[in-house]
């Protein structure tokens, strides 16, 4: 987790300008004491969405603060971060949020949507009670084909356009690196489907946006 309330510190200037790691990352903000940090920690929480009371007043204040909040941005990634725990791959969203240019599509249908250049390249599909149910992303046609024959836990597309598209069981037997490296591709693959001006328009800003 990167911080307590659920603002995403890879996509902060701060991580940068003051060189901060992230309210969970260090005992003393440099911006002085925060009674969300406090109140996680006494709590022995990882962060706001694991609270019984989520969404607090005082968590609502904070993500609705005209000068300092993000609309509610917070609060869906810490919806977020609780739903990801209930499967494997628990890193996925902080390794999807660190890649140049990678936004959250608004929510739909239920799906946490990664996006590059306003494109889909990886959603987690969540069913009832917010448990992700299948890991869904884009390969080339052939290299699915064949890992949907080597892994029963990988089939095809969910929802999605059964060549292009993979989906894979939350829970199952795909190694993690494995994982990591067909998230790249997709990444990979959706980003060079721009022309080459529109990639590095899109390189270069997500570079500002991560504090480069």
């Amino acid at each position: 987790m990167e911080s307590r309330c659920g603002i995403l510190c890879s996509k902060c200037d701060w991580q940068k300008t003051e060189k901060c790691k992230g309210c969970a990352n260090i005992d003393n903000p440099f911006w002085g004491a925060c009674p969300v940090k406090t109140c996680c920690e006494e709590k022995k929480l990882r962060h706001c969405g694991e609270c019984r009371e989520f969404p607090c007043t005082r968590l609502n204040e904070f993500a609705y603060d005209e000068k300092e909040g993000d609309c509610g941005v917070r609060l869906d990634q810490c919806k977020i971060w609780s739903a990801l725990t209930q499967m494997r791959y628990v890193w996925i969203d902080e390794f999807l949020m660190h890649k140049t240019g990678v936004t959250k599509l608004p929510p739909q249908w239920n799906w946490i949507r990664y996006a590059v250049g306003g494109k889909m390249f990886a959603a987690v599909c969540l069913g009832e009670e917010n448990r992700p149910y299948y890991i869904t992303l884009k390969l080339e046609p052939a290299e699915g084909s064949f890992l949907r024959q080597q892994y029963e836990d990988i089939m095809p597309g969910y929802y999605m356009n059964k060549q292009h598209w993979n989906s894979i069981k939350p829970n199952g037997a795909v190694e993690d690196d494995l994982l990591k490296d067909l998230l790249e591709k997709s990444y990979r693959l959706v980003l060079g489907s721009f022309s080459k001006k529109k990639q590095k328009e899109i390189l270069e800003s997500g570079d500002k946006i991560n504090g480069i």
